[in-house]
C-alpha cells in the first residue's frame, strides 16, 4: 500500500514567503512613470515630472517638443523625447 506524499506547509511557507516579499518589495519601491508611446521615439506624460522620472530611467536627456519659441514653464500634459 503506497501512502500519498504530503506537502509540508512549513516547506511552502519557505520558498512562497520570501517570494511574495520580493514582489511586494519591487512594486513599493517606485511607482512606474506613466508614459504613452505615441511613435518615432516621441512620448506623453501626464506631467513633467512624468516625463522625468522615465527619461532618468534610461540616463537620457529630454527634450520638451511643444510650440516653438514658448517660454512659458511646462505645465499639464507633456510631449516629449528622450534622446
Amino acid at each position: 500500500m503506497r501512502f500519498p506524499m504530503r506537502r509540508s506547509p512549513a516547506l511552502s511557507a519557505f520558498f512562497v514567503l520570501p517570494l511574495a516579499a520580493l514582489v511586494l518589495a519591487g512594486c513599493a519601491a517606485r511607482p512606474a512613470p506613466r508614459v504613452t508611446w505615441l511613435g518615432d521615439g516621441v512620448f506623453k506624460s501626464p506631467s513633467p515630472q512624468d516625463a522625468e522620472a522615465y527619461c532618468r530611467n534610461f540616463g537620457a536627456p529630454m527634450r520638451y517638443l511643444g510650440p516653438k519659441g514658448s517660454r512659458a514653464p511646462v505645465v499639464g500634459e507633456v510631449t516629449y523625447r528622450c534622446d
